[in-house]
């Protein structure tokens, strides 16, 4: 546990933008004070993410709580910071670049603005959420009676749990592990939670800022909820198109009793649908045969986890990005601990200054190997804006969509065959199909969850519902959006959200999650576009495009240094507004598909008002 808030600890701080010495600002040039603030930061921060890189599993008590009072001694340096760029009056700060910088500099104390009620129980919270869903407190499904060898040892939500809904075609088996996790943690996620809400709170006001334009500071738009909203209207008609699609697919699996032909989908086989989007028992099966996708994780067994970097790097290389230095590979690249080989292990990337450390998973399949080409992007990023200054120095998370739109490329069989990873397979117009519905079920089923994340957060933050009727407004948004349903009526004091509602809330994750999914798609349209491809966009390859590379390059060398619509034209040209219009077009084949496959069957589309009760 400690080691774990350690770690947190680590990410709380280094998610932070900027630190300075302590000199008082009436006696310092706001020029000037900007400027050593990020001399200062870009030194003390490089400390830190060496001090993360360099440590193991194993190290000392002492070893650790020598590294959590360095942390409480960035984040009372963050919170002068905060207070001595609030004393300088920007009205009479004629530089615009320097207003800029002193707007981001106020903010910079983030949490860590409550002083030490953030150590001593915000930070706490956190980590207590997250640890929700690794626990090993649930008990197996009749004793255990499903489990290998009858194991009767109780469950974690990740991976165990997971890895059921992943295999099992037991409706009552899922819903079992629905409602007992929801119930096990019912006490302790609502405290938790509660207490992070104020903390959000409480943290605007000492900010002087509005709680909204806090949560959304990634963007420096307290309303961009709305526009996320647009994506869901785009979306929408397509989104019902799927729904009803998967809600008759379900209903011949399980039968009227436990699927509504015209109402919302329960949730634990909503999320069924999810997890099984590319196993041999989803959905689509019947239609799309897993046994006749391509062999993807034979096309790299060959690779050693290093050379899986080697290859994402070709890619950007090919774009004319600037390789990636022998320092970088020597002293900034190395494996992570075993501890972190257990489920589904994700690199661990500091990049919050030029000078970036990764350490990468060491499993080598295909979904790695997409993986590793999204986790360059952000080592890359960091690269081409290493002239800028510190408080300058975020980007939007841009570098993630950016990910995700190298990840499109690198996927392709196009692009499989021009490095010949595939070039003994034939892909056939139903294989393309095959991956582009598993693909689709993944994306298009987690965006709305994402939009409703979000809103929740947004409209608890700002009082537009009260906290004891959050479950409720859950349930409400869900069926709106997403056109799910609990499995049973649910209590109206429960807290009925996924274990990935918590996975990073300080960073505001699940709304990181939607622009990149989103975002993602419509880079990858608008370099498709620019390298002027012909055919389907779901197969299109801009790898070796240096014109796109060169627009690529001239949006990540301004961080944040412009706005944020200002620096998405360097990609998207005038229309840089978030959309899902590049989504719909890469999906349009399986949505014409099943539109017709709907006409055939005569199923609704959409869903009437869910019969369960929120009592």
């Amino acid at each position: 546990m400690l080691w774990q808030i350690f770690g947190f600890l680590i990410i709380s701080v280094v998610t932070s933008n900027t630190v300075t010495d302590a000199a008082a600002t009436n006696q310092v040039d706001p020029k000037q004070f900007v400027a050593d603030a990020s001399t200062r930061y870009y030194k003390l921060y490089n400390q830190i993410a060496e001090e993360t890189y360099s440590s193991t599993d194993d190290e000392d008590f002492n070893t650790i709580f020598t590294k959590l009072a360095t942390v409480k001694r960035i984040a009372a340096e963050l919170v002068q910071i905060s207070e001595e760029a609030s004393e300088y009056n920007l009205e009479s700060i004629r530089d615009v670049q320097v207003k800029a910088a002193l707007q981001n500099l106020r903010r910079v104390g983030e949490l860590f603005v409550l002083g030490e009620e953030y150590f001593s129980s915000v930070l706490i919270n956190f980590a207590a959420l997250k640890e929700l869903s690794t626990d090993k407190d649930i008990e197996p499904y009749l004793g255990g009676a499903n489990m290998k060898d009858q194991d009767d040892s109780p469950l974690a939500y990740y991976p165990d749990i997971q890895k059921i809904f992943q295999q099992s075609n037991d409706s009552d088996e899922l819903k079992y592990y629905w409602e007992s996790w929801r119930e096990k943690n019912l006490v302790w996620s609502s405290i938790n939670f509660y207490t992070i809400i104020e903390a959000f709170q409480n943290a605007a006001k000492i900010l002087d800022m509005s709680v909204l334009e806090f949560w959304f500071r990634c963007y420096n738009n307290k309303e961009f909820l709305k526009e996320m909203e647009k994506v869901m209207e785009d979306i929408k008609p397509a989104y019902k198109q799927l729904h009803a699609f998967i809600r008759n697919e379900l209903l011949k699996k399980y039968g009227g009793s436990v699927v509504n032909p015209r109402g919302p989908i329960p949730d634990h086989l909503f999320q069924q649908v999810r997890e099984q989007a590319w196993q041999a028992n989803s959905v689509i099966e019947p239609y799309f045969s897993k046994a006749s996708l391509p062999p993807y994780d034979t096309f790299v067994a060959h690779f050693e986890p290093r050379s899986m970097i080697d290859a994402a790097e070709n890619f950007y290389k090919s774009l004319g990005l600037t390789e990636l230095s022998s320092e970088f590979f020597d002293k900034q690249l190395k494996e992570q601990d075993e501890s972190a080989e257990s489920g589904d292990c994700r690199a661990d990337i500091f990049d919050l200054t030029p000078y970036v450390y990764m350490k990468y998973c060491k499993k080598v399949e295909f979904r790695k190997f997409l993986q590793t080409h999204g986790y360059l992007g952000r080592v890359h990023y960091a690269r081409e804006k290493r002239n800028l200054p510190s408080y300058f120095f975020p980007s939007y998370d841009l570098e993630y969509p950016v990910g995700e739109a190298v990840i499109l490329s690198a996927s392709t069989p196009k692009h499989l065959q021009t490095i010949g990873l595939s070039k003994d397979f034939q892909f056939t117009e139903p294989i393309l199909m095959n991956r582009l519905f598993r693909m689709g079920i993944h994306t298009m089923l987690n965006i709305p969850l994402y939009f409703v994340h979000t809103k929740v957060m947004n409209d608890l933050l700002n009082g537009t519902v009260e906290i004891e009727r959050i479950n409720k407004h859950y349930w409400e948004l869900m069926e709106k959006y997403a056109g799910v349903e609990p499995p049973s009526d649910r209590p109206e004091n429960a807290i009925d959200f996924p274990y990935s509602f918590y996975l990073d809330m300080e960073e505001n994750h699940q709304t990181k999650k939607f622009v990149s999914e989103v975002l993602g798609y419509q880079f990858y349209r608008s370099f498709c576009q620019q390298s002027q491809h012909q055919g389907s966009l779901h197969n299109c390859d801009f790898y070796g495009n240096v014109a796109i590379g060169n627009s690529l390059k001239s949006m990540m060398s301004l961080g944040s240094s412009k706005p944020w619509h200002e620096t998405l034209e360097k990609v998207l040209g005038k229309n840089s507004t978030l959309s899902g219009e590049a989504l719909l077009e890469y999906y349009n084949p399986m949505l014409d598909w099943l539109k017709a496959k709907n006409r055939e069957t005569k199923v609704k589309i959409g869903w009437n008002a869910s019969q369960k009760k929120i009592l």
